[in-house]
């Protein structure tokens, strides 16, 4: 079964120089998914206009994996240490429930586009430190490039759950096909573009999510760039 979800339906929150645009939100009944997808707790979009941030306190143990599509970011954790996470670097941190995670725009001129993802762990031992790295897009054209995964494998950043997180690239005409072994679902977010998905054109903003079912199948119809889940 493939659920879809656009853009529109997303649960929009405005801050001062904050939007956050929220796939999974249960207070939001229109909602396809609203308590998450399996593991994948929390899916958000921030637009954070120069200066801008963000904070929230975990409700429990989670790992916190951030990608900068746009701008730079200052991360900080709850013992204060900040790192700088550019556009085109994802970053994993382990959080504690009841702890503060923050970010900021670390620009005073330029716009950010972030996406956090919050993934439920199914190990207590926390990870320590926290990591980042570069996936250059010439490393994401064309093919699913592991980003995430428990083993790090593939120079991948390590995760405390049987999940993996792939990063595309896609020009015009590009068409990929990711098997999915029984028992495993798929979802998938659109970060820019538009992407034909069975008689589904899905664009910015829109998801995808997949259960019991044996592939994700889909073709650029544009130049675009999607983030795909697959969990146990």
């Amino acid at each position: 079964m493939i659920t879809f979800q656009k853009a529109h339906q997303r649960h929009l929150q405005v801050q001062g120089g904050q939007k956050t645009w929220s796939t999974f939100e249960p207070n939001a009944a229109d909602l396809s998914h609203p308590t998450g997808f399996r593991s994948l707790e929390s899916f958000r979009e921030e637009d954070l206009e120069p200066g801008a941030g963000f904070r929230f306190q975990a409700p429990h143990d989670l790992e916190v994996l951030t990608y900068v599509h746009q701008g730079a970011m200052i991360l900080e954790d709850p013992a204060g240490r900040t790192v700088v996470v550019e556009a085109g670097e994802f970053h994993r941190a382990s959080v504690r429930g009841g702890t503060q995670h923050r970010g900021v725009n670390g620009s005073l001129a330029d716009p950010a586009r972030v996406f956090q993802c919050f993934v439920r762990p199914d190990r207590g031992v926390l990870q320590t430190p926290a990591e980042k790295k570069r996936f250059p897009v010439a490393e994401r054209r064309g093919i699913l490039r592991l980003v995430v995964s428990r083993s790090g494998q593939q120079a991948s950043l390590r995760v405390r759950q049987d999940a993996e997180l792939y990063s595309s690239v896609l020009d015009r005409g590009h068409h990929l096909i990711h098997e999915l072994p029984p028992g495993r679902g798929a979802w998938l977010a659109v970060v820019e573009g538009r992407v034909q998905l069975g008689d589904m054109a899905l664009e910015s903003g829109d998801t995808a999510s997949f259960v019991e079912e044996t592939a994700v199948s889909l073709t650029a119809q544009e130049r675009s760039e999607i983030l795909l889940f697959d969990l146990r």
